[in-house]
């Protein structure tokens, strides 16, 4: 049964209007196209890092990108490197692109900045990914058996080293099949895409807008993503996503939907990639289309969530039935996931390429992670780590993550299993892994080069790194919790209900901008845990039985209007909030937020994030990047005219400790009490006691 659903909902998703290789050409207007804002001529970087190598022997892993549908023309490879000045011949750098040796060059002791361009085949221009090889060899003295492992011997490859893509006018246009390109692609600099929405756009248009945006996001981290209403499109200069329902739109959008003959139908979004051309430039675009608003949030997943953007094919889609996909935020990543394969390095090849993932928002850091490793090693290791004593403590395997080192000794790894395997546990801050947006994991090994200069056998030690190697942590549980301590739970977690994000009726780009940043902040894994709804839409029974945030100025929302004596920031007579009851200055606050249970349903938290006074910006970078760093408990904050954000944490923790404190006088206060009527009850007792002994004696003297 299982495998008959798949097998539907892949038949559905795959059935098009139109299956060609490459997107269908429109012709348009010449005023409409501008010149390409983001030249895609462009340049993918290949590292981020100064990277160094040194000598005798080292390597360094790279790889670049060719975008499915680029350029046919001739894509470069531009290394810039410098090499010591120490160098003599037969010092080599050595280009392997693909396996396959492109390039040798000699380095003969100039220490000045060069540059080495490569020019790519066919088959290194292929669409995909490719690997470049950098191979060092170092010699500084003539001779045999002469140690050549000396500081001075080393080549520095610079993060200016880069792809060069040819110009996108001779680009063959692409598919929905390689979506999110051309809308965001991996590695790229200076990437910029549009989102279009219609002039008024319903929530539905908003939160399809938004999700789509945090998509991109994931893919690539460095895009910049800007929303665009209708009536401001004056020229198409960049990769544009129009997102509406056909209704909604009046101006430019509608004519280039009617000259495309594109039209949603019924229960089905339509999915439609275009390249549109005029005298000379191209640009692409996409149409996601539906009816309803309706439609359009239940089916905009299809390109804001991966379950479904790898099935995407074809230039046409109208997309029917979609289960909803459970998200289950996964607290175990294998290397896998992070885009490594199973990798070897050791003493010819020291490092591997760098990894990433998305971060997790949602990860426990007052609970232990874990990196747990499958690996194989030479005997040849083994074998030194027996011969010397040094040599066995240089040994190392070194795990980055995130730029901090975790080291393995290599001659301690224990017991093989039954299938020759090593297995070991590193313990991993995890505080570190939510310090950038991307987990970032590296492998380096240190000490496997022989410095004996007559062995001979440098290559035969290395270290194998199984795919299957685990990262784990522990995920915050999403009990209701009014406190920014936890953000964005229980904002972002798993729910029966998603959190309702509440927005004014009028939705400015500005506020969009702010929706984008409040659920930027959710994480990746967490971007269908909300849903967006205008304050007119929102009634009191809408807002039982989940979570709410609200993004706008009091006066905007009917519903915290009726409930204002309620909220945990009073206003003042003139409808601002007054902030001095929480030791903070009214005269110097901007922006305010704050969180408390829903007034709605105790059950749940609310969170406000507002101006202080009027219908101006409500939500901020700074707030936003405070909330995701703060570890404080705190219900109230603000951000000051000087862009300085405050908190009410000293004040609750004043009051947790005078409470404790009257706590503790109290419990002290019974145990007095407590001790005096004991004793009272040991003097009675003793009394009647006593009372007792002297009756019987005085019956004993008259008998």
């Amino acid at each position: 049964m299982k495998q008959l659903l798949i097998f539907l909902t892949s038949f559905l998703l795959l059935a098009a209007t139109g299956q060609s290789a490459f997107a269908q050409e429109m012709q348009v207007d010449g005023s409409l196209l501008g010149k390409s804002s983001r030249e895609q001529a462009k340049q993918q970087v290949l590292t981020n890092d100064l990277m160094t190598l040194y000598g005798s022997k080292d390597s360094a892993e790279l790889t670049y990108q060719i975008p499915a549908g680029a350029s046919s023309g001739s894509q470069q490879l531009v290394i810039e490197y410098e090499a010591s000045d120490l160098l003599i011949s037969p010092s080599s750098l050595t280009a392997v692109i693909d396996n396959e040796p492109v390039k040798t060059l000699k380095l003969n002791g100039d220490s000045k900045r060069k540059i080495l361009k490569l020019n790519l085949n066919k088959s290194q221009s292929a669409p995909g990914y490719h690997s470049v090889s950098l191979k060092f060899y170092g010699v500084m003295k003539e001779g045999v058996c002469v140690r050549q492992d000396t500081s001075g011997n080393w080549i520095k490859i610079y993060p200016d080293s880069r792809l060069t893509l040819a110009d996108s006018s001779e680009a063959k246009g692409t598919s929905l099949e390689h979506y999110p390109y051309p809308f965001a692609q991996s590695g790229n600099t200076a990437e910029e895409t549009a989102i279009v929405i219609p002039d008024n756009p319903s929530s539905a248009e908003i939160e399809a807008a938004v999700k789509t945006e945090g998509y991109l996001k994931t893919a690539d981290s460095s895009v910049s993503i800007s929303f665009v209403k209708e009536s401001e499109v004056k020229q198409i200069d960049k990769p544009t996503i129009f997102i509406g329902v056909d209704k909604h739109w009046n101006g430019k959008v509608k004519k280039l939907i009617k000259q495309a003959g594109l039209q949603a139908k019924g229960e089905k979004l339509l999915l439609a990639e275009r390249v549109l051309k005029a005298q000379g430039k191209q640009q692409p675009v996409l149409f996601a289309q539906a009816a309803s608003d309706d439609v359009l949030s239940e089916k905009i997943s299809v390109i804001a969530d991966q379950t479904y953007t790898g099935q995407l094919s074809g230039e046409t889609l109208s997309i029917g039935k979609l289960q909803k996909a459970e998200k289950q935020v996964s607290n175990k990543l294998t290397l896998e996931k992070f885009g490594a394969e199973d990798m070897t390095i050791g003493a010819d090849k020291t490092s591997s390429a760098h990894y990433f993932y998305p971060a997790s928002a949602m990860i426990d850091q007052n609970q232990s992670a874990k990196l747990s490793l499958k690996l194989k090693k030479s005997e040849t290791i083994q074998a030194a780590a027996a011969e010397s004593g040094s040599a066995s403590q240089a040994a190392e395997l070194k795990v980055l993550i995130n730029g901090q080192p975790h080291s393995v000794r290599l001659d301690e790894l224990g017991k093989e299993d039954k299938n020759g395997y090593y297995h070991v546990t590193l313990k991993v801050d995890p505080e570190l892994l939510q310090k950038n947006r991307y987990i970032d994991i590296q492998f380096i090994t240190t000490g496997l080069k022989e410095n004996n200069p007559c062995n001979t056998t440098d290559e035969e030690k290395w270290v194998f790194i199984d795919k299957s190697s685990t990262l784990s942590y522990t995920i915050k549980g999403t009990s209701p919790s009014a406190d920014f301590k936890e953000w964005p739970l229980p904002y972002a977690g798993n729910q029966e209900q998603a959190t309702l994000i509440v927005l004014p009726d009028s939705v400015s780009k500005s506020k969009l901008k702010e929706l984008s940043l409040v659920t930027d902040s959710f994480g990746s894994e967490a971007q269908q845990s909300f849903t967006v709804r205008k304050a007119s839409e929102v009634k009191a029974e809408d807002a039982k039985g989940r979570n709410l945030i609200f993004i706008g100025g009091i006066s905007q929302f009917s519903l915290l209007k009726e409930k204002s004596s309620d909220l945990l920031v009073p206003q003042a007579k003139n409808g601002s909030f007054d902030v001095s009851g929480f030791e903070m200055l009214n005269e110097t606050t901007k922006q305010v937020a704050f969180t408390q249970a829903s007034l709605w349903d105790s059950n749940y938290t609310m969170a406000v994030f507002a101006p202080l006074k009027g219908n101006g910006a409500a939500v901020t970078k700074e707030i936003i990047s405070f909330l995701n760093s703060n570890d404080d408990t705190a219900t109230v904050i603000n951000e000051t005219n000087s862009q300085q954000v405050f908190t009410n944490h000293q004040q609750l923790k004043s009051e947790t400790n005078s409470s404790e404190t009257e706590k503790t006088a109290q419990d002290h206060g019974q145990q007095l009490l407590y001790i005096g009527v004991l004793a009272l009850m040991m003097v009675i007792a003793a009394a009647f006691i006593w009372v007792t002994v002297r009756r019987r004696k005085r019956k004993t003297d008259r008998e």
